[in-house]
Parts: structure tokens; C-alpha cells; sequence
């Protein structure tokens, strides 16, 4: 559950922090005063990489990392959040846009337990490639501003970049 979570950390404005091992949701006792709080030694436990769980949440963070190299305007364009309660917060989704000049990539975000479709009306009509999965994901053809209904499925995101 922790796949929408870094989703929306690393394709948001500003630089990405991950710390000592939050990709996979490491929670280590801090004390709430004292050396305890600085000296304290909590390390990384690797093995973490490797197991059931650890491997999905390796990938999907080195395919995130690929994208923010990719695409500039991830990194260094502008940021837009639709704020739209009855279309998407009202069912656990979040969508911002990435986008400077002529490129534009959508994040939709679905923190819900349950798969979403909601409406979207891209502002630049063409090809938008679907970056973590592809294939049947992308959207051909996008006329802008027509509605397109897009699937996003639970605890997971989707992120859509115009060709």
C-alpha cells in the first residue's frame, strides 16, 4: 500500500527525500530526547530488496527514478493540482499535471481500496504513452479538452505523457 504514496512523492514538485529505508514504510523507535535521537544506529535492512514484498516496491521506484530522469519538465516544470472534490478527492484520487511548454504528463493517484474511473479533459490533444505499465494503458488519439474516462486501479497510480 505504500505504491501511491511514493507515486506522488516522486513525480511532485521539488527534490524526492527518501530516508533510512521509508520505501519500505521502515518505522525505528526514536527517543524524544537525548543522544538517543542522533547516535542511535538504524540501519538499512537489505534484505528488504529482496524478499515477496520488497522486489515490487524496488521496481516501481527504479521506474520512477527513470521517468524524473526522462522527462525535464518532471524535474524543473511547472506543477498543477486539480482540485476537484466531487470528481476525484471524494474517492481517494488525486490527479496533478507536470508540464512546461509542449511537453505535459497527468499523475493520477488512487489511495482508495477500491479501483476508480474518473473523467479527464487533457489540455493538449495527441498521444499520451502510459509510463509505468504502457501497452493497453495508452491513450491514442486524445482530442484536447473531450472527456476521456481513465482507470486508475487501487493503491496505485497511472501516469499518462503526451508523446
Amino acid at each position: 500500500m505504500l505504491q501511491p504514496y511514493l507515486i506522488g512523492l516522486l513525480m511532485s514538485k521539488g527534490i524526492p527525500m527518501l530516508w533510512q529505508g521509508e520505501e519500505f514504510a521502515e518505522n525505528y523507535f526514536l527517543p524524544d530526547f537525548g543522544m538517543g535521537r542522533v547516535s542511535l544506529l538504524r540501519p538499512m535492512r537489505w534484505d528488504f530488496f529482496y524478499d515477496e514484498s520488497g522486489r515490487p516496491i524496488v521496481s516501481l521506484i527504479r521506474r520512477l527514478l527513470r521517468i524524473r530522469r526522462r522527462r525535464d519538465h518532471i524535474r524543473q516544470g511547472t506543477y498543477f493540482f486539480f482540485n476537484d472534490w466531487d470528481r476525484y478527492q471524494q474517492f481517494g484520487v488525486l490527479l496533478f499535471a507536470r508540464y512546461a511548454a509542449t511537453q505535459y504528463t497527468l499523475v493520477a493517484i488512487n489511495f482508495s481500496d477500491t479501483g476508480r474511473t474518473v473523467p479527464f479533459w487533457f489540455p493538449m490533444g495527441g498521444d499520451y504513452v502510459e509510463e509505468l505499465h504502457g501497452g493497453a494503458l495508452d491513450l491514442r488519439n486524445v482530442l484536447s479538452f473531450r472527456r476521456v474516462d481513465l482507470d486508475i486501479p487501487s493503491h496505485y497510480g497511472r501516469i499518462w505523457t503526451l508523446m
